[in-house]
């Protein structure tokens, strides 16, 4: 039976402290020893699989070793807990599918590199860090999950966009206003964007979305989706017509007044159309 839950995954017993995570109340000192030498024989079992990997007798050595870890975790190294860290919108249920443990697997058979590799391959996350630690028996996942961005709009449909201009292959229904981006291979050159507008957050906080033109060039739409103010910016030099527009606003203040439009399109001259 698996049982991963929430921060800590335990289902039955009362989820262990921080503070008491490597107490070893419970462990003798004969019992240590005798743990100790379990793992050094699971030790040299691997050496000698890696040695005799090509041969015959390396199918009786990996029956020995998987022996020799159910006995070990049957005396001091079955896992106690499964602690993870920084898990928000990865669900509980693809997480536990990923891990597939159970409570008395050996912690000293889990392949560290291959369960990383299996919980990254889950859509919201972006990293993972595992490590083991011993007496009790804990296995410990740090999850950095991508940071949404934008949605992406197309055929109707909403697609969380991460920081890299990746598309999130998942359900998401935001709890906070996001930016739309619309257009075709939109998201691919969305990165490039980023990178100049997000140079002014207050001025970056006011757009609702940004949409490309044949594939060319961004406007984007501040404040209303509707009846919002519209900024052209040019197919080149992005960064030089959007400090352009953050000097217009530092000066002018353009959301206190009744604009429609800014053409930021021309090198030598700013467009402005007021809302009649």
């Amino acid at each position: 039976m698996k049982f991963l839950q929430n921060k800590i995954f335990q289902k039955t017993q009362k989820p262990l402290q921080a503070q008491n995570r490597f107490a070893l109340t419970n462990q003798t000192p004969a019992r240590l020893i005798g743990n100790l030498l379990i793992l050094l024989i699971i030790t040299c079992v691997f050496v000698i699989t890696v040695v005799l990997r090509d041969s015959i007798i390396s199918n009786q050595i990996e029956e020995m070793k998987q022996q020799l870890f159910n006995y070990s975790s049957q005396h001091g190294f079955g896992i106690n807990d499964i602690i993870v860290e920084g898990r928000k919108k990865t669900t509980i249920t693809s997480l536990n599918e990923k891990i597939n443990l159970n409570r008395n697997d050996s912690i000293l058979q889990i392949d560290l590199n291959e369960l990383k590799t299996k919980i990254e391959d889950l859509p919201w996350i972006e990293r993972a860090e595992l490590k083991r630690s011993y007496f009790p028996n804990i296995l410990q996942i740090s999850l950095k999950e991508k940071q949404i961005i934008a949605l992406y709009q197309s055929n109707g449909k909403y697609y969380p966009i991460d920081k890299y201009g990746n598309i999130i292959q998942t359900d998401y229904i935001p709890n906070v206003p996001v930016m739309i981006i619309v257009g075709e291979h939109a998201p691919e050159k969305l990165f490039e964007l980023f990178n100049v507008i997000l140079t002014d957050p207050e001025l970056f906080s006011h757009i609702k979305a940004a949409t490309l033109n044949s594939e060319r060039r961004w406007d984007l739409t501040f404040n209303d989706l509707d009846k919002g103010i519209k900024v052209k910016l040019p197919e080149e030099n992005i960064k030089q017509a959007w400090e352009k527009l953050r000097k217009i606003n530092n000066k002018y203040g353009i959301f206190k007044r009744k604009l429609t439009s800014i053409d930021l399109r021309y090198e030598d001259r700013v467009n402005v159309e007021i809302a009649q």
